[in-house]
């Protein structure tokens, strides 16, 4: 390949293939060699026809000096034939043989003049494909076989003296001098000389780096916020299961003391007592706990888990609130583990929400209608859905596609945060949630999960 004069750090470096010796010596050496073409062929009396020979300095002179110099040379080849053919010519009149020396220096004229255009055209063409390589904004160099460099655009001229070090590899490369990031690609490439060689290309994505890492923060503090927001309805829940074995460590206690008072107290009865007392002590402790993980856990922490074994885990917790209300719950699990692979947590009062949800738009309805069902089964595949269905009066139709927007609420005291939560919670995991009209009556709310292989 031609390539045209460009600048490597700063010095100009003649491209190869062209003007290889200076012009002060190049024209004399054509002029020369098209002379000792004209001598050869009158010593051998033209019986060979040397002169289609004087093409090769015409070539030179065109292709290493440009057309002026090309058409010197063409004027050197037919001076040397009509000055050393006229003597032996054999033409009948003189104008013929004017005549082939005016034709001869025309086509070499000609030949000139074509492969001087096409030298340009490759110039051009090269000079258009190196000032693409100068305007971006990637750095792009070349590099020989034993490290040295052969090319380097504006961008890398503008950045570096030479290639640091931590640069020489491929993927996100970091450059601790000017503390930017690059991505890098490296491929081999036979340079114009024929060495072999290698093409870098480093692309600064520091900008990009930082937006993503602003992004997982951003991410973060949102499962985060998720977390805290939810806390409140959490609690809420939990409060219900909180009161139970409170006040029976508190029933038990007062059944031990009224044993001891009276004095001759049955020991197996009163071991029986403290050993509840513990029981109930030791339930509590773990709701505590629970509180305690979803406050801590900053992102989603994505293991195997049974969807089944959740299901049943939020209907317990839901299980005081539904009682309070009057309102029945029923559980249909799918057959087998179901297993997803998530956040237990998360996914656990995602369910929990949707439950107090349904039990809140059933519970002033008539007995027949206090029914919530709970129910796991296969998804599509690759996914696990749980379903919440209630027989209450369904989804209000000014709500429409807004019901998991924030602040959206069809509770007159409601915050409209719950729905919203149970989507950014679902979704940050990988699943989906959605919402349609009950078999009959109510509302039906789904989510799915990405299953576990098994």
């Amino acid at each position: 390949m031609l390539t045209s004069t460009f600048e490597i750090l700063g010095l100009r470096v003649p491209a190869p293939g062209r003007r290889a010796l200076p012009g002060i010596v190049a024209l004399p050496f054509c002029v020369l060699l098209t002379v000792a073409i004209g001598v050869a062929d009158y010593w051998t009396g033209y019986d060979i026809r040397l002169a289609p020979l004087y093409l090769l300095p015409l070539a030179l002179a065109s292709w290493m000096l440009g057309r002026a110099a090309g058409a010197v040379v063409a004027v050197a080849a037919a001076t040397c034939w009509l000055i050393l053919f006229e003597s032996s010519h054999p033409y009948s009149h003189p104008f013929y043989f004017y005549w082939e020396g005016g034709i001869m220096f025309t086509v070499h004229l000609l030949f000139v003049l074509l492969l001087a255009r096409l030298r340009e055209a490759l110039e051009h063409s090269d000079q258009r494909f190196i000032t693409v390589l100068e305007g971006l904004d990637a750095v792009v160099l070349v590099e020989d076989a034993r490290g040295g460099l052969l090319y380097g655009n504006r961008r890398f001229r503008e950045l570096f003296a030479a290639l640091p070090p931590a640069l020489r590899g491929e993927g996100e490369l970091h450059e601790e001098a000017s503390g930017r990031w690059y991505h890098a690609h490296a491929r081999p490439l036979r340079w114009v000389d024929g060495r072999e060689a290698l093409l870098r290309v480093l692309s600064d994505v520091t900008e990009e780096r930082h937006a993503r890492e602003l992004i997982a923060k951003h991410r973060e503090a949102a499962h985060r916020t998720a977390r805290l927001v939810a806390l409140g309805e959490f609690a809420s829940a939990i409060a219900h299961e909180l009161n139970q074995p409170l006040a029976a460590i508190a029933t038990y206690n007062d059944a031990s003391l009224l044993l001891l008072q009276k004095g001759g107290a049955n020991a197996a009865e009163l071991k029986a007592a403290m050993a509840k007392c513990r029981d109930q002590a030791k339930r509590a402790g773990d709701i505590i706990q629970r509180l305690r993980e979803v406050l801590r856990q900053p992102v989603p922490a994505r293991v195997r888990h049974s969807l089944n074994e959740i299901a049943r885990a939020a209907l317990e917790l839901a299980a005081p609130q539904a009682e309070e209300a009057g309102v029945a719950l029923e559980l249909r699990l799918a057959a087998g583990e179901l297993p997803v692979r998530t956040d237990r947590l998360l996914v656990e009062q995602a369910a929990l929400n949707l439950l107090r949800n349904a039990i809140e738009a059933v519970q002033r309805l008539p007995v027949e209608r206090r029914r919530v069902t709970l129910a796991t089964a296969p998804g599509a595949p690759g996914s696990a859905s749980l379903s919440v269905t209630d027989l209450g009066e369904g989804l209000p139709a000014e709500v429409g596609e807004r019901l998991f927007q924030p602040f959206v609420s069809t509770k007159p005291d409601g915050l409209g945060l719950g729905l919203s939560i149970c989507r950014s919670v679902i979704e940050s995991l990988g699943g989906s949630i959605r919402a349609r009209a009950g078999d009959g009556a109510g509302a039906r709310f789904e989510f799915s999960l990405p299953a576990e292989a098994t």
